[in-house]
């Protein structure tokens, strides 16, 4: 498999148009018969004046400061599932470092999701952006009411999905997980501020809010310095005190933001007991300021700690292109914000506008925010159970199959499973499918012959015509009887135009170079080599390539990739 995420952009684009265009439509619509109707009813009060304030109370400063910032986290986290190589690279980044620490149960669940997501990546992506986006939408126009607990209900009901399935409980299971690295997650954080927005208004008002806020606060920094203790962890280690630093200064950003984070983790190198050691008492510090100190400096303080570890050591959460939220710093930072004392204080704005106005654009707003959060993602789920799509095969294949410049296919003379010599001027006016494959492999490989079985069969009376060579990558199992083992283990004894060529070693080194396949022999394992699908034409050259990863619920959009080019090189 290719080792670059493959750029769905493109495809990622035209239908996160086509949707989001969609659900506007729908939100025009309500707004416009929601004007409509109060219009015909005569039944929505009249305009108020510009000096009349609006008889809906107002809603305390705190509520909506979380409010409005977690709202906007949602929408920041659907835009960074919009980049480009969200769509390929979403389940190698954000889901598969999780997996090998679950439970078996858990992995047999995000299984059947990733599996639905390899199937349709462009679809599944966008059904994620949209209900990001949504979601925050609601936050933003729902203040009160059954809607706003709704809201809240949902962003609780996804928190709690997302750092499950997709944080892999916030990283907890592995090594590694403290508060430098962002554990426990920073969904966890949203679903906090959605249960806070649950609370009623007279908590804001009072302070009760305030000091939840603060006993939460208090709570995270003591399990984040726990964590930080922890042996197991590895921050006590040059490699593990120093790795979130040279994570985030091999990212691609200006130097005046990476030069700290590099000075820093040299220090963490030299030093990782000192460095953790002062973390953990900022920590028993900022945990101990928040509980006995009821006062704006101690919040403002730990709103500092919380930003400085989310640029140094998180390096803003958002760079690298598969970035799916901005970390915890950042979030816990939004939080903690939510207690200062100011939002008390401070008188809250009554509403001055046209009420009939604002009512029925609110109603649009709301059918939009719905459509996007529901409606489009239910949709597009819907899809998900159907055959894998062609964005499926570009992101599983580094781009699908791709012309490659006219060249002569290198030359080789090898035997076959039968014991009979073939060489590539042997092949000349038939089309050649090259493959490379390990005769004791028992992954990919067979995948792949499986494959080129089913392509052989669609090609019906034009596989006369067609002849498939794979060729041996293993330099320990090269004789007749490993490619002949493997052709009969695999059923591929029953085509007439299979070859699994092998040769002595020092040669086949050679030949593989030709073809510019790498391999790698590990102590322990299996043999590791590039995998791909050449197509040679009936002259000899070389016309495409598919560089296949063999990923199992794709072997059939494979199989109809290699039909339909042989039959175009063949015809």
């Amino acid at each position: 498999m290719g080792g670059d995420i493959v750029d769905l952009g493109g495809p990622l684009a035209s239908l996160l148009l086509r949707t989001g265009l969609g659900a506007l439509v729908v939100g025009l619509v309500a707004g416009l018969i929601a004007g409509l109707a109060m219009v015909l009813r005569r039944r929505a009060p009249q305009p108020a004046s510009a000096s009349e304030p609006s008889n809906e109370p107002p809603e305390p400063g705190g509520r909506r400061f979380v409010r409005i910032a977690f709202a906007a986290l949602w929408i920041v986290d659907g835009l960074l599932q919009m980049q480009p190589l969200m769509p390929a690279g979403f389940v190698g980044s954000a889901i598969e470092p999780h997996l090998a620490t679950q439970p078996a149960l858990l992995r047999s669940l995000v299984g059947v999701l990733t599996r639905a997501w390899s199937r349709h990546p462009v679809v599944a992506d966008v059904a994620v952006v949209w209900f990001e986006i949504g979601l925050g939408a609601l936050l933003l126009l729902c203040r009160r009411g059954r809607a706003s607990r709704a809201a809240a209900w949902l962003a609780i009901a996804a928190g709690v999905l997302i750092w499950v399935v997709g944080e892999g409980f916030g990283g907890l299971t592995a090594s590694g997980a403290g508060w430098l690295t962002g554990a426990p997650g920073a969904v966890l954080v949203y679903v906090a501020a959605a249960v806070l927005l649950l609370l009623p208004w007279s908590w804001w008002t009072s302070g009760r809010a305030e000091t939840v806020i603060r006993h939460l606060g208090a709570a995270w920094f003591i399990g984040a310095a726990v964590l930080q203790t922890v042996p197991a962890e590895r921050f006590w280690t040059a490699s593990g005190a120093s790795g979130p630093f040279a994570d985030g200064a091999s990212m691609s950003q200006p130097s005046a933001f990476s030069a700290p984070i590099r000075s820093l983790g040299g220090f963490a190198g030299d030093h990782p007991a000192v460095l953790h050691l002062v973390v953990i008492a900022l920590l028993l510090a900022g945990a101990a300021w928040l509980e006995l100190d009821r006062g704006t400096a101690s919040v403002v303080a730990v709103i500092v700690l919380c930003l400085s570890t989310w640029w140094l050591a998180q390096d803003f959460g958002v760079l690298g292109g598969t970035a799916t939220d901005p970390n915890t710093g950042l979030p816990l930072a939004l939080l903690l914000a939510g207690a200062l004392p100011y939002w008390r204080a401070a008188e809250p704005a009554r509403a001055r506008a046209p009420r009939r106005v604002v009512a029925a654009s609110r109603v649009g707003g709301v059918a939009f925010a719905c459509a996007l959060a529901v409606a489009i993602p239910a949709v597009l789920a819907a899809t998900l159970v159907r055959p894998p799509d062609s964005d499926a095969l570009a992101a599983d294949s580094a781009g699908g199959l791709r012309t490659i410049p006219a060249r002569a296919v290198p030359a080789f003379s090898l035997v076959d499973q039968h014991g009979h010599r073939i060489s590539s001027s042997d092949l000349r006016g038939k089309v050649v499918v090259v493959t490379f494959l390990d005769p004791v492999c028992s992954s990919e490989c067979p995948l792949i012959a499986f494959q080129l079985a089913d392509a052989d069969r669609a090609l019906g009376t034009l596989a006369d015509r067609v002849e498939f060579i794979a060729i041996d990558t293993n330099p320990v199992f090269h004789s007749v009887d490993d490619v002949a083992a493997f052709t009969q283990s695999h059923g591929m004894s029953r085509l007439s135009n299979w070859h699994f060529l092998c040769g002595e070693p020092a040669y086949m080194q050679g030949v593989l170079a030709e073809f510019g396949m790498s391999i790698d022999v590990p102590a322990v394992g299996m043999i590791e080599h590039s995998s791909g699908l050449l197509f040679v034409s009936a002259d000899g050259g070389e016309a495409a390539y598919l560089d296949d990863g063999a990923a199992e619920q794709l072997t059939g959009s494979y199989a109809d990739v290699v039909e339909r080019e042989l039959r175009n090189l063949a015809q």
